[in-house]
This record gives structure tokens, C-alpha cells and sequence, in this order.
């Protein structure tokens, strides 16, 4: 099973702020952006931005990060990238195969965009 390094992780704010500065790719929804550069590593990197402006409960701030987290993990891209996910209010009030399923076709158009 595929784990969640800490070199898997956008870490820094340097790193956001290249990826925010000039996002390559970009794709989203009415419940997610995802932003995405080319990486500066070997490896692509996640970071997650949940906003506790658009998600007051941290438990269901916790359980975005956590599948948006599983989904990076087990939907790897060709390239490296640098990938920022920002969740917005209306991620909240989906149960977790809804979720799950946006991601995933999120991670489809963006995998479209990042390896054509």
C-alpha cells in the first residue's frame, strides 16, 4: 500500500507560493481547485488547503485532507508535479464517496492536462 511521505508533502510556503504564483494546470469544481506547476523535485508533492472560513468543523476539515491525502496516494501522476488542493464550503456536504468520486474526476482532467 502506498504511503504518504514527508517528501510527498508541499511543506513550505515557498512551495505554495510557486504553485499559486504560476499555476501550469488548472482544474475545479463547485467543491474543489486543484492547482498545479511543474514540480521542483523528483517526485510530485501534495499540498492541501482547507479553509476554516469555508469548513468550521476541523473534523470535517480532517476527513477532506485524509481522502484528498488516499487520493494522491493511490492516482500517482506521470510527471512530477507540484499539486495544490483547495477545498471550498460545498466539500463539506458531501459524504465521502461523493468526494471521492469528484476527486477522482478532477484527478482524470487534470492527469489529461499534465500528460496529453
Amino acid at each position: 500500500m502506498p504511503t504518504f511521505t514527508p517528501t510527498a508533502r508541499l511543506s513550505q510556503p515557498d512551495h505554495y507560493r510557486r504553485v499559486f504564483d504560476r499555476p501550469e494546470y488548472k482544474v475545479s469544481s463547485s467543491a474543489f481547485l486543484l492547482l498545479a506547476a511543474p514540480g521542483a523535485t523528483q517526485s510530485s508533492r501534495l499540498g492541501v488547503v482547507v479553509a476554516k472560513k469555508a469548513i468550521r468543523r476541523a473534523v470535517r476539515r480532517n476527513r477532506i485532507k485524509r481522502l484528498v491525502r488516499e487520493q494522491f496516494r493511490h492516482h500517482p501522476f506521470d510527471k512530477a508535479i507540484d499539486l495544490v488542493v483547495l477545498a471550498r464550503s460545498g466539500a463539506d456536504q458531501m459524504d465521502n464517496p461523493d468526494v471521492w468520486n469528484e476527486l477522482d474526476r478532477l484527478w482524470r482532467a487534470l492527469g489529461q492536462k499534465v500528460n496529453p
